[in-house]
């Protein structure tokens, strides 16, 4: 990599490498999680190949994930005035449209990636959730879906399973939601939201054991992004043990909930 810089600074990239090869590389660094170096040197080769629109999706997506998302978004949208069909640009815009919730904006890029690329199972994932807030549920239903259909090598999406199978139980159909949720806690065991999830499924099921179990791996879980709360986990907890019979463990969660505080909306996602 210092080679390849070197070569940037004394103006003699152009000989060495093209901008698809500087592309390649720097997505290598990426992928073992060399971000510094990435970033290092699809700086230094934006000066060289200015109209490059896969190197400008590229420095978008990596400006945006050093906390620059204004400055990203410019880059993605240059390399989208460049090659309107570049696959990576539309689905960095989206996953920003995502983050800041603007549901039908990140549709409309996410659809464009799966209709270049409808082997991207994390395409056909975002696709979903982001048609499912919409109302758009048979949509969403049949991206889940397709995204299942291709999910395998490097754009491997663990949490597909987890997503369909939330999507399953808010439909009701808990033994098809089942199905999911079991293979996404073999796939993410680790996952607040998921046992969590699947917690509230085998309740409905009166599977309360496995219920108890997996609420209880929930509560020992971290989850710094906040997507599943204490206080949803307590009050979760009190309600199996009640159904188990287990008047003092329900008391002890019925305790906590109420001393627990609901913490701010921007901690708790919601």
């Amino acid at each position: 990599m210092k080679h390849l810089l070197l070569l940037l600074a004394l103006g003699g990239f152009v000989q060495a490498q093209d901008c698809a090869s500087v592309v390649s590389e720097a997505r290598q660094l990426m992928a073992q999680r060399r971000y510094p170096q990435a970033d290092s040197m699809s700086e230094a080769a934006l000066a060289q190949f200015p109209s490059c629109a896969n190197l400008l999706a590229l420095r978008g997506q990596l400006l945006t994930m050093k906390g620059q998302p204004a400055d990203g978004r410019v880059m993605l949208e240059r390399a989208l005035k460049l090659d309107p069909n570049n696959a990576d640009a539309h689905f960095n815009l989206g996953a920003q449209f995502d983050r800041a919730k603007q549901y039908s904006d990140a549709v409309a890029h996410f659809q464009k990636v799966v209709q270049i690329d409808p082997k991207n199972p994390r395409a056909w994932d975002y696709l979903g959730l982001n048609l499912e807030p919409l109302g758009e549920v048979a949509r969403a239903e049949e991206a889940f879906r397709r995204g299942l259909a291709v999910n395998e090598g490097p754009l491997f999406d663990s949490y597909l399973e987890f997503n369909y199978g939330r999507l399953l139980l808010k439909l009701n159909r808990l033994n098809d939601s089942k199905t999911h949720l079991d293979r996404a806690v073999d796939l993410v065991p680790r996952s607040r939201a998921i046992r969590y999830e699947r917690a509230k499924l085998n309740l409905r099921l009166r599977q309360y054991e496995i219920a108890r179990q997996d609420a209880e791996a929930a509560r020992e879980l971290a989850d710094p992004a906040g997507a599943v709360i204490d206080l949803q986990v307590y009050a979760l907890l009190e309600q199996i043990y009640r159904r188990m019979g287990n008047a003092e463990m329900a008391a002890k969660y019925a305790d906590l909930t109420r001393a627990t505080p609901v913490p701010p909306r921007d901690r708790a996602g919601r």
